[in-house]
């Protein structure tokens, strides 16, 4: 998604320095970049109230509202804000580590459990491997470079690896799947092939696992839209339930130590010598240790963090798909219609101003057996569309975070009707339901659309580690018996969360604990010197 966002970045600079745009769209586009800049100087505030529901929410995990009643204990070692893939992470590690002494843990969730980017996005651990490698080469050092890569590609066997050890699979839908990056571009397209080559002269292990599709139509997307295709190994799962099915887990196996309090907003936080008060909307809660996990919203309690990890909307949709594709059951004209790949696959689908990207729920015939949850019927989960050539398109989504508002119907639109055009006469007549469903789904081909709040980081890599006492205007604390006292953050990820977060929270875990098992690569971790750099304006800069 760097591509998107970078264009985005150019799109608001030209919008700022280009006479010709500005003797266009002057009014607009000044009224507009206003806004953006005021939005992006507020804080966030806290999440929204009643959010749109993304359709991997329906049914709801049986832990969504868990101890929003329970009173809220004095104190704790650690306390983590937000309950998504970051915070979940970070509570996995401190509690199934080998620790002499277990730590007393708290997280707290402004809304339902998990109900942030984690239950938005699109399901798929898809790293941004070759298509970055050149750029991060040239800023960073060859070494530093296999450093971030190794660090995202870890992340499909991590996520993966916890689910195996939990035995969630039945209803996270862990597993790898073949990816494909299509190109609608031909010039695009060169570049990638290009990209992966020079990628590959430093990976040449992993050169068995890449190829370049020769024919289209054997995948089954149309040649009419789409340039060409790349091809290797990743991961998909269900967010939500993946999630909630490991904090279930959690909750169940280490009760004495570990509580959730959902619909407990953090308000403030204030320090002294013993410790940092947290201020929720049901009393205060004393701690040594707080984990920011909360993304595109940390900067509301850290409002140094205001311009370098920026709140930004993105919108997702839910859709069945055509007969042709296998996966809907009912009513299809084609009983013979090709299924073999049926959620074995994920997509990004690139052009020269947008970024989208497909994963697919396993449908009932290929559902892990075993699990508490309807089997799904196959839905292509599809998100994405921003087009960064359009200034009035992507300038109202930047610095938003609100995710309950109506989505822009730009967006909307072309998420609703784009699936057919790149699998063309692979995708056949739509799929319909053959009995009623959940009024919270649209009885046509698209059953659910709704948005997220990612989080932009200004320098596009993820801020990781112990926060600075200079970067939260809190002292911080005296060392305890437990732990070295501080505040700690993994945020920032850029629309590359599947890709970060978790390894990111797990980071963040070990440094608490003070015994470091995943390392962190040196342009991740937050400093006073890189904040000093970050900055869009810095960015756009050397991005010209």
């Amino acid at each position: 998604m760097r591509a998107t966002f970078s264009l985005l970045l150019l799109a608001v600079h030209t919008a700022v320095v280009s006479s010709a745009v500005l003797d266009t769209i002057i009014d607009e586009v000044k009224r507009e970049y206003q806004e953006v800049t005021n939005r992006i100087a507020t804080s966030p505030g806290i999440p929204v109230a009643q959010p749109m529901t993304p359709y991997w929410t329906i049914p709801v995990s049986p832990i969504s509202q868990h101890g929003k009643d329970d009173p809220l204990p004095q104190d704790s070692d650690v306390v983590v804000i937000g309950s998504g893939v970051t915070g979940l992470a970070v509570v996995h590690t401190l509690l199934e580590s080998s620790a002499k002494k277990q730590l007393r843990i708290v997280m707290l969730e402004a809304r339902d459990a998990t109900s942030g980017a984690t239950a938005r996005n699109g399901g798929h651990i898809t790293p941004n491997l070759y298509n970055d490698y050149s750029d991060l080469k040239e800023a960073y050092g060859i070494d530093v470079a296999k450093q971030i890569i190794n660090f995202r590609f870890s992340h499909i066997d991590a996520f993966l690896n916890v689910c195996k050890a939990v035995d969630v699979g039945a209803d996270s839908q862990c597993r790898k799947v073949d990816t494909f990056d299509l190109y609608l571009d031909q010039e695009e397209f060169n570049t990638g092939k290009a990209n992966l080559e020079a990628y590959l002269q430093d990976f040449p292990e992993q050169r068995p696992i890449w190829r370049i599709v020769d024919n289209l139509d054997s995948i089954q997307v149309s040649p009419e839209t789409v340039a060409g295709a790349i091809t290797t190994t990743a991961g998909a799962l269900h967010p939500y339930r993946y999630v909630t099915s490991v904090l279930s887990y959690l909750l169940s196996k280490h009760s004495q130590t570990f509580q959730l309090f959902t619909n407990t907003p953090a308000l403030e936080i204030t320090s002294d010598a013993s410790g940092y008060s947290i201020k929720t909307s049901r009393g205060t809660i004393r701690t040594q240790n707080v984990v920011h996990a909360t993304n595109g919203w940390a900067s509301h309690l850290l409002p140094k963090l205001r311009g370098k990890v920026i709140p930004i909307r993105g919108h997702m949709t839910a859709h069945r798909p055509g007969t042709n594709m296998g996966a809907f059951p009912v009513n299809s004209p084609n009983p013979q219609a090709n299924n073999s790949w049926a959620g074995t696959r994920s997509f990004t689908i690139s052009g020269a101003s947008t970024y989208n990207y497909l994963t697919q729920q396993l449908p009932a015939s290929a559902s892990i057996p075993g699990g508490k949850f309807p089997a799904s019927n196959g839905e292509f989960m599809f998100g994405g569309g921003l087009d960064a050539s359009s200034i009035t398109t992507v300038l109202p989504e930047l610095g938003v975070a609100d995710d309950h508002k109506p989505v822009d119907l730009t967006l909307g639109g072309y998420l609703s009707g784009a699936l057919s055009m790149y699998f063309g006469k692979h995708w056949g007549p739509e799929g319909r339901p053959d009995k009623p469903e959940s009024d919270e789904l649209n009885p046509g081909r698209v059953l659910k659309v709704w948005t997220g709040i990612l989080g932009l980081s200004a320098d596009f890599r993820p801020w990781i580690g112990r926060i600075p006492a200079a970067l939260t205007d809190r002292a911080e604390p005296k060392k305890s018996d437990v732990t070295a006292p501080g505040e700690w953050i993994a945020a920032g990820y850029s629309g590359e969360g599947m890709a970060h977060a978790f390894l990111a929270g797990k980071a963040v875990a070990d440094m608490i604990l003070g015994t470091p098992d995943v390392k962190v690569p040196e342009p991740f971790v937050i400093t006073e010197a890189r904040w000093e750099r970050a900055s869009l304006e810095n960015l756009v800069a050397g991005a010209l």
